[in-house]
C-alpha cells in the first residue's frame, strides 16, 4: 500500500524520482512532487496509475528516504533555528490548506497573499515549497542545507474487593482453603504467563507449584535498601488448591496461547501445542475459546458509517501497574514499580506503540513508546520470547497528531516532533481510549503515574524483562481478539487493516533506527582513556577508534559529548555529532562494562561499583574491545 511521502522512483520512461504528497481519503487519485525538480510543480496522478507502475517494474518504493531531515534540536546553531521559524511561520498557513495548495492557480493566488503579509518575494516562498515537499514534508525541511555533513538519513551502527469463585472442598487435614477473589486470580493469571515464558511446554502442575514457591510465601521489600526479604512457611490453609487454579485457568479466555484448555487437550490428546496467537492469525475465522467471535467483513464496517481514519491521531498514555521489579542481575533487589507507555490508535484502539519505564512519568520515555510505533513488531516481540506472525502487530506508523494525557508534559521537546516529523502535539483531558488497560488490569492492579500503591502479593518476583512479555501478550490479545461495541464487535486490528485499506492515505512512515534515536533522551557523557564514560559503563565506537579519542584523553585530559541512549536497554548508546545532526554513531559496551550487558539503566545504578580499578586491567580490556572495533571500522 501507497502511503504520504513515500518516494517511489521510476526508471521507465525516464529516471526520476517522485514524493507522495497527499493521497485522496478515497484512494482514488493522489499529489505526487519530482523531488529533482527547480520548480515547485506538483502532479494530478491517479492512485491505480501508480500501483500500475509498480506492478509493471516501472517504479519501486524506496526503502529509506535519502532527503528527509532528522537533526537532533540541541545541535543546531541559534542562526539555523531562526531561519526555520521564518520559512515555517511562512510555509504552515500555505501547506496546511490541502488540497488547495497543491493547484498551481489557487497556489499562486495564496502565494500572492502570503508575499504581502510576510514581505518576502515569490521566488522565496516558492523556493520554500520547494525544499518542504522535497525533504519530508517537515518544518525540518527549511533547515539550511547540510549539503557537506554527509551520510543524510543514515544511521551509522555496528549494531480487597469482592471474593469470587468456589472455596476449597474440604479434605482430610485440610481447612478452608482461600477463595479466589480478584487479587488471587491476578495471581494466577501472572504466574501462568511467568511459567509459559520460561518453558518450553506447560504443565499446570507445574505453573501451579511454581505460583506456590513464588506468591505464596511472606516477603517484604526494605524500605531503605530496597533488597527483597523473603521468609518461606506460610499455612496449608492459606493457599489456593490445584482445583482453583485449573478452573480459573480454563474460565478465563485471555490466557498465553501455550494453554489448552483441559477439554480440548482431552478430545485430542496427541495435538501440538497452538502456534502463539493462531487464533488472531486468521481475522475472518472465530476464535476457538470462550469470548471468540466473527469479525464483520469490510461492507459491515463501510456500513456502520465510521468515522475517522487511522494514524490521524495517536493518544499517548501511561499507567503505573502494581508489582514492584527485581533486577536482572540480583534479583534480591528490587529496583521500583513500572509504568506502561502506550500510543493508541483514536480510530481502531490499536495499541500502536509501547515502552515499559521506571521511575516517575517521563515525556522522554513517553517518546520512545512513540518511537515503537515505526519498530518492527515481530523482532520486538521475539526480543521477549513471544514469537508472532508480522500481521499480528501491523502498524509501523506514526500518526498526524499526537494527543497526550495530562500526566505527560513535553515543554519544549513538543517542537522537536513538529520540526522533525511534522507532527502536532496536544494536551487533552483524560479521555483516551481505554480499553486497551481492560486485559493488563486482569494480571495488575493499575494505578495513577503518581500513585505509589501499596504492597502486594506480586511483589519482588517479576523481572523486567518477564513484566514485557505479560505486557506484550495483553498487548496482542486486545489488538486481535478484543471486540469493539462501537465498530460492531470488530477487532482494533480488524478495523486499522479495514481503514488502512480503504482511508489510510494520511500514515506516515520513517526508518526504524531514525526514529529512534532521534526520540530518545540525550545525556553527557565523558571522553576518558578507558572508553566513553556514561552512567558508570564504558562504550566506544569506530568514530573514536579512528580519531584515538581515549589516546587524547590520557594525554590531554577527558572532554564531554553528548550522547543519546535507552533508559531500558544500554547495550547501545548513540553519539550525536554536531558537524552532522543527521548522523548516530552507535556506541557499544567494553569488556570492562561487560556486567553490564542486558541491563536498564535502574539496574546498573543499584549495583555496587568499586570505587577503584586496576588501571593495567582497565587498559588491557578496553585494548581487546578496541582491536575488535578497528577491525570493524576498516
Amino acid at each position: 500500500m501507497l502511503l504520504r511521502n513515500d518516494l517511489l522512483h521510476y526508471t521507465h520512461p525516464s529516471a526520476r524520482t517522485v514524493r507522495i504528497l497527499w493521497i485522496a481519503p478515497e484512494q482514488s487519485h493522489a499529489y505526487v512532487f519530482d523531488v529533482a525538480a527547480r520548480s515547485a510543480e506538483v502532479e494530478l496522478v491517479r492512485l491505480s496509475a501508480l500501483h500500475a507502475d509498480l506492478r509493471a517494474g516501472h517504479a519501486r518504493v524506496l526503502p529509506a528516504d535519502p532527503y528527509l531531515m532528522v537533526v537532533s534540536q540541541e545541535l543546531l546553531p541559534p542562526k539555523h533555528l531562526q531561519l526555520r521559524a521564518r520559512a515555517w511561520e511562512i510555509v504552515e498557513p500555505l501547506v496546511a490548506l490541502e488540497p488547495g495548495i497543491y493547484e498551481a492557480r489557487l497556489r499562486g493566488q495564496l502565494i500572492a497573499q502570503a508575499t504581502a503579509m510576510h514581505g518576502v518575494s515569490h521566488p522565496t516562498i516558492y523556493r520554500y515549497l520547494r525544499r518542504y515537499w522535497q525533504r519530508g514534508q517537515t518544518p525540518n525541511a527549511l533547515l539550511p542545507d547540510y549539503g557537506n555533513s554527509g551520510g543524510r538519513g543514515k544511521v551509522r551502527q555496528a549494531s480487597a474487593g469482592v471474593k469470587r469463585g468456589r472455596p476449597r472442598k474440604n479434605g482430610a487435614g485440610a481447612g478452608p482453603g482461600l477463595n479466589a477473589d480478584e487479587e488471587i486470580r491476578r495471581t494466577f493469571r501472572v504466574a501462568i504467563a511467568r511459567y509459559a515464558a520460561g518453558h518450553a511446554r506447560f504443565s499446570r502442575l507445574g505453573a501451579y507449584q511454581q505460583m506456590l514457591a513464588d506468591f505464596f510465601i511472606e516477603r517484604r521489600i526494605d524500605a531503605d535498601s530496597g533488597r527483597v526479604l523473603a521468609m518461606p512457611g506460610t499455612q496449608a490453609a492459606e493457599l489456593p488448591s490445584f482445583g482453583q487454579f485449573n478452573y480459573w485457568l480454563d474460565h478465563d479466555d485471555d490466557r498465553p496461547p501455550e494453554v489448552a484448555r483441559r477439554r480440548a487437550a482431552a478430545d485430542a490428546p496427541h495435538a501440538a501445542l497452538a502456534a502463539p496467537l493462531a487464533v488472531a492469525a486468521a481475522p475472518h475465522a472465530p476464535a476457538a475459546s470462550a469470548g471468540s467471535h466473527v469479525m464483520p467483513s469490510a461492507e459491515a464496517f463501510a456500513g456502520a458509517a465510521i468515522a475517522g481514519r487511522p494514524g490521524a491521531a495517536f493518544h499517548l498514555d501511561v499507567v503505573r501497574a502494581e508489582v514492584q521489579l527485581v533486577s536482572r542481575a540480583d534479583r534480591h533487589q528490587a529496583i521500583g514499580q513500572p509504568l506502561v507507555y502506550v500510543a493508541v490508535d483514536a480510530f481502531s484502539r490499536m495499541v500502536a506503540g509501547v515502552y515499559i519505564g521506571i521511575g516517575a512519568a517521563s515525556w522522554q520515555h513517553a517518546m520512545l513508546a512513540l518511537a515503537h510505533c515505526g519498530a518492527d513488531k515481530q523482532r520486538y516481540s521475539q526480543r521477549f520470547g513471544r514469537g508472532i506472525e508480522a500481521g499480528l502487530w501491523p502498524s509501523r506508523h506514526l500518526p498526524e497528531t499526537l494527543h497526550t494525557s495530562a500526566a505527560l508534559s513535553g515543554g519544549t521537546q513538543r517542537d522537536t516532533l513538529l520540526n522533525n516529523f511534522n507532527l502536532r502535539c496536544t494536551a487533552v483531558a483524560d479521555d483516551a481510549p481505554d480499553e486497551w488497560r481492560t486485559v493488563l488490569a486482569k494480571r495488575f492492579r493499575l494505578l495513577a503515574p503518581d500513585d505509589a500503591g501499596a504492597a502486594c502479593r506480586l511483589d519482588g518476583v517479576l523481572d523486567l524483562d518477564q513484566f514485557t512479555r505479560i505486557v506484550i501478550d495483553s498487548i496482542l490479545y486486545h489488538n486481535n481478539r478484543q471486540p469493539l461495541h462501537q465498530a460492531g464487535g470488530a477487532t482494533p486490528r480488524a478495523l486499522w487493516e479495514w481503514g488502512v485499506e480503504h482511508r489510510g492515505g494520511g500514515l506516515k512512515t520513517y526508518p526504524e533506527q531514525l526514529l529512534r534515536c532521534s526520540l530518545m533522551p540525550a545525556a553527557q557523557a565523558t571522553v576518558t582513556g578507558d572508553g566513553i564514560l556514561l552512567f558508570n559503563s564504558t562504550y566506544t565506537c569506530a568514530r573514536a577508534i579512528n580519531e584515538r579519542w581515549f589516546e587524547r584523553a590520557r594525554q590531554r585530559g577527558q572532554w564531554s559529548v553528548r550522547v543519546a541512549y535507552d533508559p531500558a536497554d544500554m547495550d547501545v548508546i548513540y553519539l550525536l555529532d554536531p558537524n552532522a545532526p543527521m548522523q548516530f554513531h552507535a556506541c557499544h559496551m567494553t569488556d570492562i562494562s561487560s556486567a553490564h550487558r542486558h541491563l536498564a539503566a535502574v539496574e546498573i545504578a543499584r549495583l555496587p561499583h568499586p570505587t577503584s580499578a586496576a588501571p593495567a586491567a582497565l587498559s588491557a580490556s578496553l585494548r581487546s574491545t578496541t582491536h575488535a572495533y578497528a577491525s570493524y571500522a576498516n
